[in-house]
Parts: structure tokens; C-alpha cells; sequence
């Protein structure tokens, strides 16, 4: 089977967004292809830095990655992600390696942070368009319609197998929010419609949070998740009416769903089509009125109802989301391509 690499800029040992990189990586890697990878994790594969200091990271990532790639032994297939187009293909198109544009997190920055992201993602696609063999992305939302490279959907998928934890019969189901804590999330639009959730993350809007009269928990691992969920009864994602949350393909929304929880969502890509799910409501982006009627809405079925519709959910999961499902177009179109 093909032996491929892996060139993210994420540290796959902390960072929160390691979580689908691993589930994509072990699916293949029980499909018998072997993954080498090239990241900021010292600890793993090829080291490339990537500074910390603001302004910094893509520039030092990219030069890091110049500097290896003549090093590396020549994988029979490549996986990079846009942040490290720039630095790669080069040595990639010399070698005659193929390889794929890999779009699992688009610029969510503001300001000039935002504008200086929107170039260099901009510039990723250019280079893929032009020698890349095609692109795997995680909604429809990332192909333009004019676009010509073929592409392959990945989306966010979960280990169904590992949301085993009973679940405790309660009197009135729990809200919660697992995930980033963030700024750009606005999450105190939840706390300030007077719903009562349980956050568990970390971010730089805790202290926001806390202000509000809200505690927030401590972020858990990876393997702590499925157990988090399985004390919750409603999971909850509400975004921001921005652009860029619209292409989102959440986690969140799928690892809920494997944990048996109902789920009310902001209608990003990748959703619609199970908008006639009993166990999902999906609200426009940034409408707290809908948001807050359709939680509502869940609470007043009551907890037997509740529970019905999580069993529901589990199964939506299971048959969806799983990853054994989602990497399915991805591990043809690797091997496909080398035939």
C-alpha cells in the first residue's frame, strides 16, 4: 500500500484540531498505507518550527519546510495542507511525487491578522490549481464552482466505537458546549440568552466567560471527550454570522451525535442535507432568537423524548460520521491516482 506524508502546521501533540488529522491518519493506516509526518511536533516524523511570535509562524513554517523537503525520503504520495503549500511543492513536482491540497481550516482571523491569512490561502490554492492533482476538503463550501481540480469531501468525522459511556438517566437534560473557548466564537451570545450550559474548553474568551458569572471547565483529551458528552443531553454550536464560519464542517456536531446527544447547530456546510433529522435543528448563523427558541424547544419534549432522539442521533453517527465512512472517497483517490 502507499506510503504517504503528511505536511500540517498544527503540533499534533497539544494543539485542539489534532483530533481529525489522527482519525484520518489511523483509518488509512488500517487500510495498510503507512503516514510519515512533517509538523511543529518534535516528537514526530519530520520537524519543521513554527514560530509562536505573532506575524511569524507562516513565514518561518514555510522556510522550515524548504529546508527539509530535499532531505525526506520520497513518500509515493503526499497529503498538505494549505499552510504548507508554499514551502512544498517544489521539491514535490521535482520528484514527481503527487500530491493534494489538504483544506481542513480556513483563515478565521480578524482584522489585519485576517487580510494577511486571506492572501496566503489564496496563494495555497493558486500553487494546488496549477500542480497539485487534486484537493480533499471538508465541505463543498471550499470548492469555488469554477474551479476545475477534482476534489474529495473528508468530513468531520469521529471513532463511533470509543462513545460507549452509559448515559445517566437526569430529570432535565444538560446543555453543553465542549470545545474552544474563544473570542471569535462569541459564546457569550449562549450565556446572555439565559441559557444554562456547561462549557468545558479552554480559549482566550474565558475570562470573558467567567465575568459573566459562568464557570468554565477545564479542556479535556481526546479520550476524556466521549465521557464529557455522555453527561450532557443537548449539545450546542452557535456561530458567529461570519463568511468564514459558514464552510465549517464542525466536529462537534459529529462527535455529539456519536455520544447519543440532540444537537442544535448553526446551518454551516456540510449539515443541510440532515436538516430533517429529529435529533438536529439547524438555525441561520448568528440568530440568537431562532437559536434560543429551538433549545427551548428541545427542553419542553422532556427527558424521554430527549433520550429517543440521542439514540437517533448515535445511529445517524455511526452510519455518517464514523471514520471508516468519511476517509472512504480519500483512500480511493490516493490509490487511484497511483495506477
Amino acid at each position: 500500500m502507499p506510503s504517504v506524508l503528511w505536511i500540517t502546521h498544527r503540533d499534533l501533540s497539544v494543539d485542539l484540531t489534532k483530533t481529525s488529522r489522527w482519525g484520518i491518519a489511523r483509518e488509512l493506516e488500517k487500510r495498510g498505507h503507512s503516514i510519515s509526518w512533517m509538523s511543529p511536533t518534535e516528537s514526530l516524523g519530520y520537524f519543521a518550527h513554527r514560530s509562536t511570535r505573532l506575524g511569524f509562524g507562516h513565514l518561518t513554517f514555510v522556510r522550515s519546510i524548504r529546508k527539509i523537503m530535499p532531505t525526506i525520503t520520497s513518500p509515493d504520495f503526499a497529503i498538505v495542507e494549505w499552510t504548507a503549500v508554499e514551502g512544498a511543492y517544489r521539491e514535490l513536482n521535482s520528484r514527481s511525487i503527487p500530491w493534494i491540497i489538504m483544506d481542513r481550516s480556513p483563515p478565521t482571523s480578524r482584522g489585519i491578522a485576517a487580510m494577511i491569512q486571506q492572501s496566503q490561502y489564496q496563494k495555497a490554492w493558486n500553487i494546488a490549481r496549477r500542480y497539485s492533482i487534486g484537493a480533499a476538503v471538508k465541505s463543498k463550501f471550499h470548492i469555488n464552482s469554477s474551479d476545475s481540480i477534482p476534489y474529495v469531501i473528508v468530513p468531520s468525522g469521529v471513532d463511533c466505537s470509543s462513545f460507549v459511556h452509559p448515559r445517566s438517566v437526569r430529570e432535565e437534560p444538560v446543555l453543553l458546549y465542549v470545545g474552544s473557548i474563544s473570542k471569535v466564537r462569541e459564546l457569550e451570545r449562549l450565556v446572555k440568552m439565559g441559557l444554562q450550559v456547561r462549557f468545558v474548553g479552554s480559549g482566550d474568551a474565558v475570562n470573558q466567560l467567567n465575568s459573566l458569572g459562568v464557570q468554565v471547565e477545564n479542556p479535556c483529551s481526546a479520550e476524556e471527550v466521549p465521557f464529557v458528552l455522555s453527561e450532557g443531553d443537548i449539545g450546542l454550536l452557535h456561530l458567529p454570522n461570519r463568511i468564514e464560519w459558514k464552510g465549517a464542517s464542525p466536529l462537534k456536531v459529529s462527535e455529539y451525535a456519536a455520544a447519543g446527544m440532540c444537537v442544535i447547530s448553526s446551518d454551516v456546510a456540510g449539515l443541510s442535507e440532515f436538516s430533517d433529522e429529529e435529533w438536529l435543528t439547524l438555525v441561520p448563523l448568528g440568530d440568537d432568537s431562532s437559536f434560543f427558541s429551538a433549545t427551548i424547544d428541545f427542553i419542553d419534549l422532556g427527558m424521554d423524548e430527549i433520550c429517543r432522539r440521542g439514540k437517533l442521533a448515535r445511529e445517524w453517527a455511526i452510519k455518517n460520521r464514523d471514520w471508516s465512512v468519511c476517509i472512504n472517497d480519500l483512500e480511493k483517490f490516493i490509490v487511484n491516482s497511483l495506477n
